[in-house]
């Protein structure tokens, strides 16, 4: 009885009230500590690191209140080494302050493949093995031979590469072709929208080569740029096989505005 009758006095309910005020009072302020300590509705948009050396995205994420490390390495080419080749969370994406950024950098090592037999295969088919073996096209070089667009011999680096023959993945490979004993024209094919390899590789399926690269100032790689100009530009003016072509490269946002101010001379 004695019990029943102190769970009803003023004195429980008024302390048993107390307690429950500062309980929620304590949760109040709870949520509100969390709240700053975890930055709750703030967020930062994280940066496009690629292309940048180590010592630079430090600096970038200093500068941005997040942090970042390491997580591998691979292989690109043409890839600066020791720059960020891929980010995750990927660039734009909104995240909290602090927020660890894991970066992929760039291996000066290229894994070997071996050198597959272009030897008496046509062009089309030659590009093809090459890109399936990860190798790239190099110059093409045509020399009198009635075997028109037939690979006579294969070259790295001005010497000749033997079947089977272990190189760096990503090498380029140059081939020389016979020229059907004629003096054939090509069209110039439309490079504009298209990427730095798939601006080589196209010209190389019609028998023309890359000439001058030319950078926009903002540009720290070729692996993700856009073609926005080439000369000679497409047009009904035919050219001989192994010719080269100019192109103007810059970065894909850029891309628009870049091809609307293109430049109307060869200055460079």
């Amino acid at each position: 009885m004695f019990i029943v009758e102190f769970l009803r006095s003023k004195i429980f309910l008024r302390n048993v009230t107390v307690i429950l005020i500062l309980i929620f009072v304590l949760i109040i302020v709870a949520l509100q500590v969390l709240k700053v300590i975890t930055h709750h509705g703030e967020s930062l948009t994280v940066p496009d690191l690629k292309g940048y050396t180590i010592d630079e995205v430090e600096k970038i994420c200093k500068e941005k209140n997040l942090r970042f490390t390491i997580m591998d390495s691979m292989y690109v080419p043409d890839a600066t080494f020791f720059t960020v080749v891929d980010q995750n969370p990927k660039p734009n994406s909104k995240v909290k302050r602090k927020r660890k950024i894991y970066l992929t950098i760039s291996s000066d090592t290229p894994p070997r493949v071996k050198m597959p037999d272009l030897l008496d295969v046509t062009l089309r088919q030659a590009l093809s093995i090459l890109q399936s073996t990860g190798l790239k096209v190099g110059d093409l070089e045509y020399v009198p031979d009635i075997a028109q667009n037939v690979v006579l011999q294969v070259k790295k680096d001005g010497r000749i590469v033997r079947p089977g023959t272990f190189i760096s993945k990503g090498s380029k490979i140059d081939l020389v072709l016979g020229d059907g004993l004629s003096s054939e024209k090509v069209s110039v094919i439309n490079l504009v929208g298209l990427t730095y390899d798939e601006a080589v590789f196209a010209l190389s399926g019609v028998g023309l080569n890359i000439g001058a690269v030319i950078l926009d100032e903002a540009v720290r790689d070729t692996l993700s740029c856009l073609v926005y100009k080439q000369y000679p530009e497409p047009s009904d003016v035919m050219i001989s096989q192994g010719e080269a072509v100019d192109v103007w490269l810059t970065k894909p946002e850029k891309f628009s505005k870049a091809k609307q101010n293109k430049p109307d001379s060869l200055n460079y």
